[in-house]
């Protein structure tokens, strides 16, 4: 088992080294940080010493070689630097700090809305597939493919519409917007409150995409179990379907479901980039779309060494389960 997980670990670490320095590299020679931070049509242009110092700091120089300034990225992140930060804001903020400083937020949404998710699409998916052609499937199944044609913004919209429907008529509405309420004090009960309340959209957003998804594979696994000669020997020996799958197809079931959990946790961060900036979540998901629109290379690169480092924890996790529902994968 050990050597199992650390085979897997090592090829994920190989990947996700592959995938951020691609993602450097494609940064670097396709971005252009120099007409953001000096644009051609300033009313006052710095002077071209002063601009080449900024770009040099921030190793964003198009002067300097693709391949040095990736050499000079690449000893920063092994001593645990990503660089600067670049952009309108000509701070020197280093991108490790402020990756850091969002990724509790991001992770609230991302684990609470793939946990809710995936245990309410298993559970949706078993369900239908032992209720298969009954108005439960036929009803899950239409509200899944709803969920899951529609972009994630219209959820969004269609989530926080309801939110402004119920609140009208019974007084009661959930935070739309902000994950903390700068009129009330930190550390008080009301400020902790009012978190917990703005979490609950973001998270039923995230969840539902993720239930729509998983709810569907699990429908498919889940039948095809049904069709196994153990489970039709199990009902032989007097048990219902409902009783037969909980007790020797449920295990089955879920092996395939392992693998699709780490590609699940991507979906889910890429959801969270419209949850976080439609919601205003200052997350690593927002920082991820305005590092894209400011040019920040170092900063883009840094988001997909998080997100390459979220897949990576969500794969592993993913082996250990299937490793231990089915020993046969050691």
């Amino acid at each position: 088992m050990a050597r199992f997980i650390a085979i897997r670990t090592l090829t994920y670490l190989i990947l996700a080294f592959v995938a951020t320095s691609f993602a450097y590299l494609l940064a670097a020679s396709l971005m252009n940080p120099e007409a953001v931070l000096y644009p051609p049509i300033a009313t006052n242009p710095v002077p071209a010493e002063t601009a080449q110092q900024y770009l040099n700091v921030r190793n964003v120089n198009p002067d300097t070689p693709l391949f040095e300034r990736y050499a000079t990225w690449l000893g920063g992140l092994i001593r645990g630097d990503m660089g600067l930060t670049t952009g309108t804001d000509r701070q020197l903020l280093e991108v490790t700090d402020v990756i850091l400083s969002r990724v509790p937020i991001s992770l609230q949404l991302v684990v609470i809305g793939t946990v809710i998710g995936t245990v309410a699409g298993v559970a949706l998916g078993m369900w239908a597939a032992v209720n298969r052609n009954g108005i439960g499937d036929r009803l899950s199944t239409l509200l899944a493919f709803v969920v899951l044609s529609l972009p994630t913004p219209v959820i969004i919209l269609t989530v926080q519409q309801t939110n402004e429907f119920i609140g009208n008529r019974s007084g009661f509405k959930l935070p739309a917007i902000n994950r903390v309420n700068p009129l009330l004090t930190e550390g008080t009960w009301a400020y902790t409150e009012y978190q917990l309340l703005a979490l609950i959209m973001p998270t039923i957003v995230l969840a539902l995409a993720g239930a729509a998804s998983y709810s569907r594979y699990m429908k498919v696994t889940t039948l095809d179990v049904l069709g196994s000669d153990y489970l039709r020997t199990a009902r032989a020996k007097g048990l219902t379907r409902s009783q037969a799958m909980r007790r020797h197809g449920l295990r089955m079931a879920l092996i395939p479901m392992g693998q699709y959990f780490a590609f699940a946790v991507g979906a889910a961060f890429t959801g969270s980039l419209f949850v976080e900036l439609m919601f205003n979540w200052e997350g690593v998901g927002r920082y991820a779309i305005s590092s894209i629109a400011l040019a920040d290379v170092n900063g883009t690169a840094g988001v997909v060494l998080y997100t390459a480092a979220l897949t990576l924890l969500s794969a592993t996790f993913a082996d250990i389960l299937q490793a231990a529902l089915d020993p046969r994968i050691r």
